[in-house]
């Protein structure tokens, strides 16, 4: 199931979400249903790392049961700033070069113009959100196991910061190593979703994307 931002996919004709707060209020609307009445884990990659933190956060404080299983990959934890602050207010062809570094999108969306100009909103609405982002303290420990996956060639995340999630965690903590960079998910969906669907003991055939 999909937690798609206003602005995104299926909701493209929203507003989007000004800040981390009112993502997270959205996202929150969505997965109370499900929380109160089904186990269900949370995968979020790189922003969406923050996001589930945050949304976990809420749901717990909110008297929801947590995820069985937090699956993570591409943020350093929430306490350790991001790598700038700034990304987002770039001119357009050099917050394009900066996109184009981290890999991950094909060389004909940066030929496009139609692309270009269909997303580049989007993902200028993403950067400014995490890059305004700012953590709170204490460390919320959220009561669920917790995965992250570590991608070796991923520019975004380094070692031995990534195994300091163990730390907004009560529960087991385990990396899982995979090759690539920061879009390394692209490559390895049928891997994560069985790593998602033992979590909740369901076969490869009856995993949703």
């Amino acid at each position: 199931m999909p937690l798609e931002m206003a602005g995104h996919g299926r909701r493209m004709s929203e507003q989007f979400h000004e800040n981390m707060d009112e993502v997270v209020a959205d996202l929150f609307n969505m997965v109370r249903p499900i929380a109160k009445n089904h186990p269900y884990v949370i995968y979020g990659h790189s922003m969406g790392c923050i996001i589930t933190y945050e949304l976990v956060k809420k749901l717990q404080i909110a008297g929801y049961p947590p995820p069985q299983t937090i699956f993570l990959s591409g943020r350093n934890p929430p306490d350790h700033a991001y790598a700038s602050n700034s990304l987002h207010l770039l001119a357009d062809n050099i917050f394009l070069q900066e996109i184009r570094k981290i890999g991950g999108t094909p060389d004909e969306f940066f030929e496009m113009k139609s692309l270009v100009d269909a997303f580049l909103p989007i993902i200028r609405s993403d950067y400014r959100i995490i890059e305004h982002y700012v953590f709170s303290p204490p460390i919320h420990v959220m009561d669920t196991d917790l995965v992250f996956l570590h991608s070796d060639q991923d520019v975004l995340v380094s070692e031995p910061t990534i195994h300091e999630w163990q730390r907004y965690c009560s529960g087991r903590f385990e990396v899982e190593k995979f090759q690539g960079g920061h879009f390394f998910i692209n490559d390895y969906t049928e891997t994560i979703c069985e790593l998602i669907g033992r979590s909740l003991s369901i076969p490869l055939s009856k995993t949703v994307l």
